[in-house]
């Protein structure tokens, strides 16, 4: 069996864990906080199905638990892009991945935080590629400091969450 499809397999298991856990809203707050923390170092998945799910949860504290797993992913994403900055450099000897870092970077620099909070907060955006781009690009934590880079993670994933809960309430749909 193949790193993806156990990756899979896992996933699917916590998803099933977490469906199958609804009535305990510790257990699921804390199953559903570390489905976030994955999300955004790994895990290609919209984290925003944890909010749905259990609709007796107080939607609130799913925005906050969504938001502060995001913000630790961030963290640690930013600590491996700050650790694999170097090699991912060393490709720029091919034409195209030059140009294509350098365009990166200058979207990273000309637009910086606010653009990491837009890109955070679209509903559905699937974190790991974007988290990673501006952690590879941020010039060892000079553009953007860890800091500012988990705030930005957590305000942008309470947005997130109130723009999901916004969709929902237009649709006639109560998630609380």
């Amino acid at each position: 069996m193949d790193i993806l499809s156990q990756l899979g397999s896992w996933l699917g298991q916590l998803m099933h864990y977490l469906e199958t856990h609804q009535t305990d809203a510790g257990t699921y707050l804390l199953v559903f906080f570390l489905l976030a923390v994955a999300a955004a170092i790994i895990l290609p998945i919209p984290i925003e199905i944890g909010l749905i799910w259990n609709p007796t949860l107080f939607f609130p504290a799913k925005a906050l638990v969504m938001a502060l797993g995001k913000a630790t992913g961030a963290v640690a994403v930013f600590v491996i892009g700050e650790k694999i900055e170097q090699t991912v450099m060393r490709f720029s000897r091919w034409r195209w991945f030059k140009w294509l870092l350098d365009k990166s970077e200058a979207f990273v620099r000309r637009f910086g935080i606010f653009a990491l909070f837009v890109l955070m907060s679209v509903p559905y955006m699937l974190d790991t590629i974007p988290l990673y781009i501006f952690s590879i690009l941020n010039k060892e934590g000079k553009l953007i400091s860890m800091r500012n880079f988990a705030l930005v993670n957590f305000l942008a994933g309470i947005n997130r969450a109130f723009i999901v809960f916004a969709i929902f309430d237009i649709m006639g749909m109560r998630l609380f």
